[in-house]
């Protein structure tokens, strides 16, 4: 019996039940971890040895940080267009733990599940565990090992630039550490932050811009938001921009070392200065890759896949108002909704070109950003949705910086796999995770349009697996040996023969594979005696088709190596018909053919072929 005017006391929980609820909440926070490593595993085997290309990009990722580890210098016996530090760390891993392609491959993955751990943990801080496991599965499943392409090399594996993916991942390491950033002891995440985006200026202008902005948003909205950080909002200042200039005023002091002032700060500069030229920019590959070819045609076609998949979605958001949350009607509709898009989506999957339906991704960032922006300022937005808003608002900045290079024509593939990232997964959080949340506290059907939003990317991703499983099983070919062993297409079989042959030349050989075949070098460990790494459109304009020339004639290589390369996407097809005509000829006149393996390169209808041309001797 409870006494009169007592209130009666709840009766406690047996401690075994509590101790069980406790668990059971660990292990729902693990799930999601758990199975983005299960994932990542599976897909590491699945993918094992297919990441690299055999003749484009990558050979120079392998290249230079093994010249570099052999003492040679950046920018002075290596011409270079980026800023010094990705080479320079591949290096210092090629001069630890050996030369080969495994070392960067270990590297890659450990720095892969770095940046899925970085993205969780930004994505959870915005939309909770579930949206942030979602987004991190996409990842994983369509940008980290995936070849959308017939080129490899569009992947966290082995990418075509290591400044591309080191420079989204120190991005993403600055933003989560401005998150940590509390109170008056918060002074060393700050420092942390402003070192990471002094980092990304030794890499790319555009993840570098990227990084920077989005820091900076982040910087600037949490002081305004937090008292403390308001106070010492000069002294934390200092500290990030003191921690930023630090890296880059040590790379020029290194670099002086080894080269005049002068050449020392325009090879900290990276790429600023050919991005500031303009001229390269022009070229038709990058007004292309950006949609400015025919920008209305662009335009067109992203406001029709926007269109598009607004139509997939709205009835799933008509049937979410239609029932109220947790009710048996709200658990039968998102049954149906799942069941209804991925019918509808898998039924018209062959009709759907999949490679091309990110195109609205810039249109739906700024839709978010414009969204979160307005809760962020209104008076009334609940703290929990503030801090979400707070976490959001600096990733959409991250996301729209890096979807410039691709404005018009954004995409998975290609560059995709870094540039269109953050803006896919902002994207994935917003459908599983913001608007059903909405919807929710409205006391609506929230599961109702995340039902349809899974079924969306399930079918989604489902087919850009499928393009992989194609691309993969072309890879029957066994190129390299020991550390340096990867499987690659038909044209692996010409230049594992092309390796063979130049092995068999003394080590003192020196070769030069042209327009783009570095791998080769690398490979046969034979060095190339001048500066240039390739000699396509890029570097031709960069560098100048008379000073590779001069450079090429005061240190002849004893190999040229003609790899049959189509750069029509430039606006100048073939090397020696097009562009680099001086350098063809040179190369006519001092060099006689030796071999030709597959068929004549660098001929329209050619498919692939390489050409080996020994040096002439005197009198020969």
């Amino acid at each position: 019996m409870t006494p009169a005017g007592s209130t009666p006391r709840a009766a406690p929980s047996p401690p075994g039940a509590a101790r069980r609820s406790i668990r059971l909440e660990r292990l729902a926070e693990l799930a999601g971890p758990a199975l983005l490593v299960a994932t990542g595993l599976a897909m590491l085997v699945w993918t094992w040895g297919t990441w690299p290309d055999v003749a484009v990009d990558f050979g120079r990722e392998l290249y230079v940080p093994w010249q570099l580890s052999e003492g040679r210098t950046l920018f002075t016996d290596i011409a270079w267009f980026n800023g010094p530090l990705s080479p320079y760390v591949n290096a210092a891993l090629f001069f630890v733990f050996g030369v080969g392609l495994r070392t960067l491959v270990v590297a890659n993955v450990a720095l892969l599940a770095l940046a899925t751990a970085l993205l969780y943990r930004l994505l959870a801080a915005m939309a909770g565990r579930f949206a942030a496991t979602i987004a991190c599965l996409v990842f994983l499943l369509v940008f980290a090992f995936g070849q959308l392409v017939g080129i490899g090399n569009y992947n966290w594996i082995c990418p075509y630039s290591h400044e591309a993916t080191h420079g989204v991942l120190l991005a993403l390491g600055s933003l989560a550490a401005l998150e940590r950033w509390r109170g008056p002891r918060g002074a060393r995440w700050v420092a942390l932050a402003g070192l990471l985006v002094g980092l990304a200026f030794l890499t790319k202008a555009e993840t570098f811009l990227a990084a920077a902005l989005s820091s900076g948003l982040a910087f600037a909205l949490k002081s305004a938001s937090d008292p403390a950080a308001r106070a010492r909002l000069a002294h934390d200042l200092l500290v990030f921009t003191g921690s930023a200039l630090a890296p880059v005023a040590l790379a020029f002091a290194l670099l002086s070392c080894a080269m005049p002032p002068s050449e020392a700060w325009l090879g900290t500069l990276g790429s600023w200065p050919s991005v500031l030229r303009g001229d390269v920019a022009e070229l038709e590959y990058y007004t292309r890759g950006m949609g400015f070819d025919a920008p209305a045609e662009k335009l067109g076609e992203l406001l029709r896949w926007t269109g598009g998949w607004l139509a997939v979605l709205a009835p799933a958001a008509g049937l979410a108002f239609a029932a109220r949350r947790g009710t048996w009607l709200a658990r039968a509709l998102a049954a149906l909704a799942f069941a209804g898009v991925g019918w509808a989506l898998w039924s018209a999957r062959s009709e759907i070109l999949w490679l091309r339906a990110a195109r609205p991704l810039p249109l739906f960032v700024l839709a978010v950003a414009a969204v979160a922006g307005a809760l962020h300022f209104r008076p009334q937005t609940s703290e929990r949705v503030f801090g979400r808003t707070r976490a959001a608002l600096p990733f959409a900045a991250l996301a729209l910086a890096l979807l410039f290079k691709m404005l018009l024509n954004a995409r998975v593939l290609h560059y995709g796999f870094v540039l269109a990232m953050p803006a896919a997964m902002l994207v994935v959080v917003a459908l599983v995770g913001w608007i059903p949340q909405a919807l929710d506290g409205r006391e609506r059907a929230g599961a109702v349009f995340r039902a349809a939003a899974l079924a969306l990317l399930a079918v989604g991703v489902s087919e850009h697996l499928k393009v992989h499983a194609s691309w993969i099983e072309k890879k029957i070919f066994a190129v390299g040996e020991g550390a340096d062993s990867f499987r690659a297409d038909i044209r692996g079989s010409f230049v594992g023969e092309a390796v063979r042959l130049l092995r068999l030349e003394p080590e003192s050989a020196t070769v030069a594979a042209i327009p783009e075949g570095v791998m080769l070098n690398y490979l046969a460990r034979r060095e190339n005696p001048t500066p240039y790494v390739n000699f396509m459109p890029p570097e031709i304009v960069l560098f100048g088709e008379r000073t590779i020339l001069e450079r090429l004639r005061a240190r002849p290589p004893d190999w040229i190596v003609l790899v049959h390369k189509d750069t029509s996407e430039y606006g100048f097809p073939f090397f020696g018909r097009d562009y680099g005509r001086e350098i063809a000829l040179w190369i006519q006149e001092s060099y006689a053919l030796a071999r030709d393996l597959g068929q004549p390169p660098l001929m329209p209808g050619t498919v692939f072929g390489i050409r080996l041309l020994r040096r002439k001797t005197r009198g020969s």
